[in-house]
């Protein structure tokens, strides 16, 4: 804390002894910038918000310039400690992206910081959804561009299908300030990103006739991976499905495509749940962001999932998109060759922020210390029982008028509650992704006496609750009440998901409590087996009351640890299979744009018939030809590149009956497939410069990507998870044994240490950032 007490005096200093112009010209000359710089945006901050930052702000914009992630609570004003980072950037030569969760978080940072940035002559702009092509281009100029993190990474794939250097942004990387880090680099950090172009589906009769086998399955006929969040068919169902199809081995290598249809219409209808994982809105299937709890515009289920569910729910099928290029979060960030990072919750990611990222965490304390009372959670032996105690607990706080915010972990859940407060005499307001887009009406009230707010976890990203209500005008009597009560009603994977919602309350050392409730029957605990976790004399009889077990607590918590090494496993597991097609993609994006710039023609010059060409059309004139054809056609074999990998992805579990690692056997298979392609490229572009000249210039048509559209998949890289009965079968070690060496008794664990975490293999991997 030393050196921060030293800086921060430094620029205390500084503010009193010069104005900003002064402060601006000084940092020129200086070897540290920083002190000048930040002196000059506290004067700009008091000038033009009437704000005098923190010293806590101050601490938190040093750390963001070494390239740290920051962890502060709610309300303690990370929005501006970035703009000291930023600024810092643009008198250090580079151009800052300011990722955010949301257009509107972007949109309202940008207006509620500019004034600072005008002072300091600092360019800002702001690109949401809406923002047209010609002010989109424009707004990537500016020193600072406040951007959803998605939008961004749409700009980067949609300049891939520009047929020009016109029509592209031109997004550059520079430094990038990520909001918001632990959902968008942890818990959305594995969800590609996609560019496509729109096709119409064919109808499919294998898929048609895959959904009607599947109508007739009873339980005996698949077997569901909690762990995997996979479903599969069992003996019984693999010779039905045989039988059905008129096959001899349904696991032989041509019926792969067909088994994928087979397993997709098994998860559409005996794992995919309504309200649950998505809704049924207008005819349309629209998935749910299990971070955010909203309906994903725009969001697709890969491969045939899509349109089996749509089948399930006897619509017609959509359209679908040939995908141009695709790209994660991860992956995405680590373009920047400067990367810092904030969020409330950081803690408990610190390891892997480290091992991905390269990310070192900064923990900075509040301005003022929380009061908030954060109760012990509860456990409770059934759902019913816990949510008798919920409604208890509301009902208690309500009587006092204290506001409460219930956080839910479904949108069946959120409904369950609202009608049984409701018996009790209480209107709840309920937020789910059903009614959405009354968010900012809903939370604006949140925090007023006597009200009930019943939500899934979208309310917890970049809200800011307001106690006594939106203007804060019964703010005494909300506090009186007791501030803001938060109340917790299920376990997540994650545990940073319930901090995020207790983070709503306190704010700013305002008053506060938090309940969390949790029951023994929740999907986490059959997940990992809660009950073979406990000792029997531990794990208690039927009862309505709270379970007060000091073992059976130790392992709930221990449940939540579990789920949150299972979920960087499969963020980890994901990078065996995508690795090598980043490789791939960063090698295409930078041929296509040097094409485009005219860095990398000369493709046509070492054909035979060149000069006939040139004598006939002109060098000019053919050097733009060949950048045009090159560009559509690096489209179109990249596009086959992603196709081919998707299905190469859908069967390559299986070579694990041959004792080979599916992963290794992919990358290989990747790898081959795509020095095939250099070479056919080539070869394409040879035959085009042929067809140029049968046909004419006139007759010569150049076929691009049309109607480009922007979405997102689902993508959990559990193919190396999927184990058919064949590979069960040839096992050498039972499930109950494998059970018994992974989930040993929390009471022979070893204590958990605070060392500094080590760069693990993916560290090593990725190594340092660009």
């Amino acid at each position: 804390m030393k050196e921060y007490t030293e800086f921060i005096i430094e620029i205390r200093e500084l503010a009193k002894s010069k104005d900003i112009s002064g402060l601006l010209q000084q940092s020129e000359n200086a070897e540290d910038k920083r002190p000048c710089l930040f002196a000059a945006v506290c004067k700009a901050a008091e000038k033009g918000l009437g704000q005098v930052p923190f010293d806590e702000q101050l601490m938190a914009a040093k750390a963001l310039t070494e390239g740290k992630i920051i962890e502060m609570p709610t309300g303690e004003g990370k929005t501006l400690a970035a703009v000291f980072a930023a600024v810092w950037h643009k008198y250090e030569g580079r151009k800052t992206h300011i990722l955010t969760f949301n257009d509107y978080l972007a949109k309202r940072d940008r207006e509620w910081m500019k004034p600072v940035y005008d002072l300091l002559e600092v360019s800002t702009a702001c690109v949401t959804e809406k923002t047209p092509f010609e002010e989109r281009k424009a707004a990537y100029k500016a020193d600072v561009l406040y951007v959803s993190a998605r939008e961004c990474c749409f700009d980067y794939l949609r300049d891939f299908t520009a047929q020009s250097l016109d029509g592209a942004v031109g997004q550059g990387f520079s430094a990038a300030i990520v909001d918001e880090a632990d959902s968008l680099l942890i818990d959305e950090a594995r969800i590609p990103l996609v560019a496509a172009s729109d096709i119409k589906v064919q109808q499919d009769p294998e898929l048609n006739k895959a959904m009607e086998l599947t109508a007739a399955f009873d339980e005996n006929d698949y077997d569901i991976s909690l762990e995997a969040e996979s479903i599969y068919l069992s003996d019984e169902g693999a010779s039905k499905a045989e039988a059905f199809f008129g096959l001899e081995n349904l696991y032989s290598e041509e019926n792969a495509e067909l088994l994928s249809k087979i397993n997709d219409s098994l998860k559409a209808r005996f794992l995919l749940q309504e309200n649950k994982d998505y809704i049924n809105r207008d005819g349309r299937i629209m998935l749910i962001d299990k971070f955010t709890g909203r309906a994903a515009e725009n969001r697709h289920y890969p491969g045939t999932l899509q349109t089996a569910v749509e089948l399930k729910h006897g619509l017609e099928a959509t359209t679908r998109g040939v995908i141009m290029g695709s790209i994660a979060l991860q992956y995405f960030a680590r373009e920047y060759p400067f990367l810092s990072a904030m969020t409330g919750t950081a803690k408990a990611s610190e390891e892997e922020f480290y091992t991905l990222y390269d990310l070192r965490l900064e923990i900075i304390p509040p301005h003022l210390p929380s009061i908030r009372t954060d109760h012990e959670t509860e456990i409770y032996y059934d759902t019913k029982s816990k949510q008798k105690a919920i409604v208890k607990a509301v009902c208690a706080a309500h009587e006092k008028g204290q506001p409460v915010l219930v956080g839910t972990g479904s949108i069946e859940d959120s409904e369950i509650l609202y009608r049984l407060l409701k018996e009790q005499g209480i209107e709840a307001a309920v937020l789910n992704a059903k009614n959405d887009d009354r968010e900012a009406e809903i939370i604006s009230e949140a925090g007023a006496p006597y009200a009930v707010t019943i939500s899934t976890n979208m309310a917890g990203r970049g809200v800011d609750i307001r106690l006594g209500g939106a203007d804060e005008s019964k703010r005494e009597e909300a506090a009186k009440a007791g501030g803001l009560l938060v109340i917790s009603t299920y376990m997540p994977e994650s545990s940073r998901m319930v901090k995020q919602l207790i983070g709503r309350s306190g704010r700013q050392g305002d008053p506060g409590e938090s309940m969390c409730f949790v029951a023994l029957d929740e999907p986490i605990m059959d997940k990992y087996k809660l009950r073979s976790l406990v000792p029997a004399r531990h794990y208690p009889e039927p009862t309505e009351a709270a379970v007060d077990d000091r073992v059976l607590r130790r392992e709930v918590e221990r449940i939540q640890r579990i789920s949150e090494g299972d979920a960087f496993d499969a963020r980890a597991r994901l990078l065996k299979y995508t690795l090598i097609g980043e490789k791939h993609r960063d090698q295409v994006f930078e041929t296509r744009r040097k094409f485009l710039d005219g860095a990398a023609v000369g493709m046509w010059k070492n054909s035979d018939r060149y000069e006939e060409a040139a004598k006939r059309f002109g060098e000019d004139k053919l050097e733009k030809l060949e950048r045009r054809t090159a560009a559509a056609a690096i489209n179109r074999f990249w596009s086959e590149y992603l196709e081919y990998t998707d299905y190469l992805r859908q069967g390559i579990h299986l070579t694990a009956v041959a004792g080979k690692s599916p992963a290794e056997e992919y990358n290989i298979a990747a790898e081959e497939y795509y020095l095939g392609m250099e070479s056919e490229l080539s070869e394409y572009m040879e035959e085009r410069l042929q067809d140029l000249l049968e046909q004419g210039e006139e007759n010569y048509i150049i076929e691009v990507p049309e109607n480009i559209r922007t979405y997102l998949l689902e993508d959990n890289g559990d193919e190396l998870n999927k184990q058919p009965f064949l590979i069960n079968f040839l096992s050498d070690e039972s499930e109950a044994e494998l059970e018994e060496a992974e989930r040993r008794s929390v009471l022979d664990a070893p204590e958990e240490n605070g060392d500094e975490p080590k760069k693990g293999f993916f560290g090593k991997l990725f190594g340092k950032k660009k």
